[in-house]
This record gives structure tokens, C-alpha cells and sequence, in this order.
């Protein structure tokens, strides 16, 4: 009896040690600006993996607060557009949508670092994270410094 306590008491130890070292720790900033007639809503959760980030998820959402962008909300949209399209391919998904009649556009990026290509990060300017050393409290700083507010969750 003694010694089945034993082994249940050891294994349980070892289930927590082993789940203990893949921690995973969500940082979430926010920030908001309001310019020319704009709002912008950025919202950037990152996930790391043993304090090295491993999943990135942004979205930005835009919206007309003044009449002379609602007026010129095609030209608006037709620049985004250029500049962001849909993509969807191994380790990163791009989703954008523009609602004309709300005059919101919404850019959705969401990027698996272990699966995505250098070309991919590359094109979306995030080439130097994979190389990077920072750890979740680094980019927490960095990010709160350019006028984020973040939590970790």
C-alpha cells in the first residue's frame, strides 16, 4: 500500500515537472489613436513558449470618425487594399474586411513562428522576432515604452 502511494505521489511529481517546463505565458497589448478623422484599435497578443514567442496575433481595426474620410472611404479602402490582400498559407493567415457602410476596415494577422516561412516574415516586415533574444518582460516594456497598454494573461 505504502509503496503504490508512493509511485502515484512520484508519477503526479513528474507529470508536474514535465508540464512545469513548456510553460506558455500570453502577452496582450492594446493601443488606440485618433487622427485625421481616423481611429485605429490595435490589439497584438503574443504567445511565449519557454519566454520565447511562439505565436503572434494582431489585429488593427480602423474606423471613420469624420465625415470627410466616410466621403472619401473608397480611396481609403482601395490603399489598404494595395498594401494588405487575404493570404492564407503554412504558419501564417491574413484576413482582411472592410465594411463600407460602417467605414471600418479590419486587418487580422496571425502568425505561427514555428511553421512560417523567412519569406513570409520577411514580407510582413517580422523577420527580426525569430532572431530575437528578447523575453516576454523585454517586449512588454518595449511595447508599454511606444504607448501600448499590456497584461499578461
Amino acid at each position: 500500500m505504502v509503496k503504490k502511494r508512493n509511485l502515484i505521489i512520484l508519477g503526479l511529481a513528474s507529470m508536474t515537472l514535465l508540464t512545469g517546463c513548456g510553460k506558455e505565458e500570453t502577452l496582450v497589448c492594446t493601443n488606440n489613436q485618433t487622427q485625421n478623422g481616423l481611429s485605429v484599435d490595435q490589439e497584438i497578443s503574443m504567445t511565449f513558449k519557454n519566454n520565447k514567442i511562439n505565436l503572434i496575433k494582431m489585429v488593427v481595426d480602423s474606423k471613420a470618425t469624420d465625415d470627410s474620410i466616410k466621403e472619401n472611404w473608397s480611396v481609403f479602402a482601395q490603399a489598404m487594399d494595395k498594401q494588405y490582400k487575404d493570404k492564407k498559407e503554412e504558419g501564417i493567415t491574413l484576413k482582411v474586411t472592410n465594411n463600407d457602410k460602417d467605414y471600418t476596415y479590419k486587418v487580422a494577422l496571425d502568425v505561427e513562428l514555428d511553421k512560417v516561412s523567412e519569406k513570409s516574415l520577411a514580407e510582413y516586415n517580422l523577420s527580426s522576432i525569430t532572431k530575437s533574444k528578447e523575453n516576454l518582460k523585454d517586449v512588454q516594456k518595449s511595447a508599454e515604452d511606444d504607448g501600448f497598454k499590456c497584461k499578461v494573461k
